[in-house]
C-alpha cells in the first residue's frame, strides 16, 4: 500500500508542517500539474486552430484534457463534456439553456442540502412560471432520506437537481438510485459531484443521470468548472454560443475561451493517478478507479480519527453520518456555548487551516436550525492528510473547548 509520505512528497505546499484540514474549500495541487501549466505558458501558451506548431500543439492538450475528463466521469461513449469558469457558472449555463423546454406548471426538485450552485440558478425559473418543490433534511442530522424525495415527483416533475455529497457533512447519496425514481417520473437528474469528486470517481455511466458537474479546484487541479451531459440532452437544448459554431459536441455551451493552460495541466493528473495507482503508465479509467481505491485506503484511518475525535469532544453537536456509517472525511460541527467563528479563530492560531460558516449550503443550515452566518466548524480531510495533522487539531480542540 501506497504510504502518506510518499504521496505528500508529490505537493510542494505539503513540504512543511502546516496541516490542510480545509479540503473541501479547494485540494491541494500535485507538482506535474503545476510543472505542466508552466511549461504550457512557455511554449504553448497561444490561440487555437492557427495552424502552426505551437497552435495544433494547444489545440491537441485541449482535446486530450475533454478526454481525459470524460473519462474521469466515465461518460465515454455516452456523453460529452463541457468545462467553464467554475460549476456556479455551468449551472447557470445549463439552466438558461434547458429552461426554452419547460412550461409554466412544470415543477423542479430541488434538494436542500445542495450548494447554492445548484439551487439558484433553478429558483430563478420560477419568473416563468416553473413551480419549485423542496426535498428537504432531517433537522437534527442534515441528511436527505430518499423516501421524502419520492412523495414529490409526479407527471409534472422535469427536472431533480441534487448533490452527491453535502459540502457540510461527507455523506454520500445513492445517486442511481435518486436518478431511477426521477426518471420514472419523466424528469432529468442533475447531480452536484463537486463535494464528492475528491473521494470518489463519478461514475455517470452507471448513474444513468443526464447531467454531472464538479468542480476541477478541488479534485486536485486549478481553478475551473466540469459539466458532462449525455449527448441526448446536450443535442435537445438551446445552445448559448455563437451561432456560426459547430452544433455538434459541446462547443456551443463553452462560452468565450477554455483555460486552455489550465486544461493542459489537468491531463497531467493522469500521472498523478498512475502514481497512486502503482500504474507505470496511465491506462484511462482502469487507472483512475485503482487511484481511487488507493485514496479510499488513505482515507480510512482519517474518518476513524476524526469521528472519535468528535465524540469524545464535550459539548459538540456533529452532523452527517452515524460514527461508522460510509462517508467521505468532511466533518461540520457546533459547540453548545463557543461560536463557530470563535472555534476557528482560536484553532489559526496554530499551523492548521479550518474554516466555519455556511460554504454557500445557506439553505442547509437554516434547515438544521444553525444561523448561517455563523454556520459550523468544517473540518474536512483527503487521501493527503494524516493522522498526525488529527492529532495536532484534536490537541487545540481540548484546549478550546475545555
Amino acid at each position: 500500500m501506497i504510504q502518506p509520505s510518499d504521496v505528500r512528497a508529490q505537493f510542494a505546499a505539503l513540504d512543511g508542517s502546516f496541516a490542510y484540514l480545509e479540503n473541501a474549500g479547494g485540494s491541494q495541487v500535485p507538482n506535474c500539474v503545476i510543472d505542466e501549466i508552466t511549461r504550457f505558458f512557455r511554449e504553448d501558451y497561444v490561440q487555437l486552430g492557427s495552424g502552426y506548431a505551437a497552435s495544433d500543439r494547444a489545440g491537441e492538450l485541449v482535446y486530450q484534457a475533454h478526454g481525459f475528463i470524460n473519462e474521469f466521469f466515465n461518460g465515454v461513449d455516452v456523453g460529452s463534456v463541457a468545462v467553464g469558469q467554475s460549476s456556479t457558472a455551468l449551472t447557470h449555463m445549463l439552466a438558461n439553456s434547458l429552461r426554452f423546454g419547460l412550461k409554466p406548471g412544470d415543477e423542479i426538485v430541488i434538494s436542500v442540502s445542495n450548494h447554492e450552485s445548484n439551487i439558484a440558478p433553478w429558483m430563478r425559473l420560477e419568473h416563468e412560471g416553473v413551480v419549485i418543490r423542496w426535498w428537504g433534511v432531517d433537522s437534527e442530522t442534515g441528511m436527505v432520506n430518499i423516501d421524502d424525495l419520492n412523495s414529490l415527483l409526479n407527471e409534472k416533475t422535469k427536472l431533480v437537481a441534487f448533490t452527491q455529497t453535502c459540502n457540510m457533512m461527507g455523506d454520500d447519496v445513492d445517486v442511481a438510485a435518486v436518478t431511477k425514481l426521477a426518471h420514472e417520473s419523466g424528469a432529468k437528474a442533475i447531480v452536484d459531484s463537486v463535494a464528492a469528486a475528491s473521494h470518489i470517481a463519478p461514475d455517470v455511466k452507471a448513474w444513468d443521470v443526464d447531467f454531472c458537474f464538479y468542480s476541477q479546484y478541488k479534485v486536485y487541479g486549478p481553478h475551473f468548472g466540469c459539466l458532462w451531459g449525455k449527448d441526448t440532452a446536450w443535442s435537445e437544448m438551446n445552445a448559448p454560443g455563437h451561432f456560426f459554431l459547430p452544433d455538434e459536441g459541446t462547443k456551443r455551451f463553452e462560452l468565450g475561451c477554455t483555460p486552455y493552460e489550465l486544461l493542459a495541466g489537468v491531463l497531467k493528473l493522469q500521472d498523478y493517478f498512475a502514481f497512486l495507482a502503482g500504474h507505470e503508465l496511465y491506462q484511462g479509467r482502469a487507472t483512475i478507479e485503482a487511484a481511487y481505491a488507493a485514496m479510499a485506503k488513505l482515507e480510512e484511518p482519517l474518518i476513524e480519527r476524526i469521528e472519535a475525535m468528535l465524540d469524545e469532544l464535550p459539548g459538540i453537536r456533529r452532523f452527517g453520518p452515524a460514527t461508522g456509517a460510509h462517508r467521505h472525511p468532511t466533518f461540520s460541527f457546533t459547540h453548545e456555548s463557543l461560536k463557530p467563528s470563535e472555534i476557528v479563530r482560536a484553532v489559526h492560531q496554530h499551523p492548521i487551516g479550518i474554516k466555519h460558516g455556511h460554504m454557500y449550503a445557506y439553505r442547509w443550515c437554516e434547515a438544521v436550525g444553525i444561523e448561517p452566518e455563523e454556520g459550523a466548524v468544517r473540518v474536512s480531510a483527503v487521501h493527503y492528510n494524516t493522522v498526525d495533522e488529527i492529532d495536532q487539531l484534536e490537541k487545540v480542540l481540548r484546549l478550546i473547548v475545555k
